[in-house]
């Protein structure tokens, strides 16, 4: 009787543990990037958003979140690390430099796992001559390329 009593409590420890520990993949999460599709004034900072969520619908926590934001076949490149706003939602604080259609990459790792997203948006405005070289908003800086 004390065998059946201690396997049937290492059991219910080992079952406990496997699902007290299970993960969701990242091949499970939908990525949105919230203004997909927007247009945004060109020499203004505008917040991008990120919604994370696993196929239930339920918000998920990712390890890191990077967004790199350029146009095609230029090198303006708008980066920096999302951080978390809300459960699930993750934001940054970028300017764009020039009118024009964009594309916005954005980065996800979660558990050792990297996918990549991309997304659309469009810039309407004046040439933005203090971020045409790009802005990091890690540093809050022009990068020096």
């Amino acid at each position: 009787m004390f065998k059946i009593v201690n396997f049937m409590t290492i059991t219910i420890i080992i079952t406990v543990l496997i699902v007290g520990c299970r993960t969701t993949a990242l091949s499970d999460v939908t990525v949105a990037l919230l203004q997909e599709g927007d247009t945004f004034t060109t020499g203004e900072f505008h917040t991008f958003e990120v919604a994370l969520k696993d196929k239930t619908g339920e918000p998920v926590e990712a390890d890191n979140v990077q967004i790199h934001i350029n146009m095609e076949r230029m090198n303006h490149p708008m980066t920096g690390t999302m951080k978390m706003d809300d459960e699930g939602i993750y934001s940054v604080v970028l300017p764009l430099a020039m009118e024009g259609e964009w594309y916005v990459d954005v980065t996800i790792l979660l558990e050792d796992e990297e996918t990549t997203e991309r997304f659309h948006i469009h810039a309407q405005g004046d040439m933005a001559d203090d971020y045409m070289r790009g802005f990091d908003a890690d540093s809050g800086e022009v990068p020096n390329h």
